[in-house]
């Protein structure tokens, strides 16, 4: 795994976690967004450079436990099928080196194990744009 991010000054990195989306069969209150947000928050709290919310969805029902990590001027990383009782580490992880990356990407061989599958997207920010659509180095 990569040496630990440091959180850069400004805007942070914002992880939205769905707490809505989840198997057939499962109950609302069981879904896994629910335990994921939890488990986030408790992993981030007290950090600077990350905030945590939830949202009732986003879109990927059949992706649960769905998660994306964003930022003002930021790439924006969405992931699925994630463990809720394993990858909140992960995800914290993740959100921090995207606050201290340019733009906030975050190369595939630099993402914390967990998160190198299950991605769904990954968007550049609207001021990213070079002519040969490559990522920043």
């Amino acid at each position: 795994m990569p040496e630990e991010a440091e959180a850069v000054a400004g805007p942070p990195a914002i992880v939205t976690i769905c707490t809505t989306c989840r198997a057939p069969g499962v109950a609302r209150e069981e879904a896994p967004g629910l335990r994921m947000l939890a488990a986030v928050a408790a992993a981030a709290e007290g950090l600077d450079g990350v905030a945590v919310r939830p949202t009732q969805c986003l879109g990927l029902c059949k992706r649960a436990c769905t998660v994306s990590i964003s930022g003002e001027g930021r790439y924006v990383f969405l992931f699925g099928d994630l463990d809720p009782d394993a990858d909140a580490e992960a995800v914290v992880a993740m959100a921090r080196s995207c606050a201290a990356a340019p733009y906030g990407f975050v190369a595939w061989k630099d993402r914390p194990e967990a998160l190198r599958k299950g991605m769904i997207a990954r968007v550049p920010p609207p001021g990213w744009s070079p002519e040969d659509g490559g990522a920043p180095a």
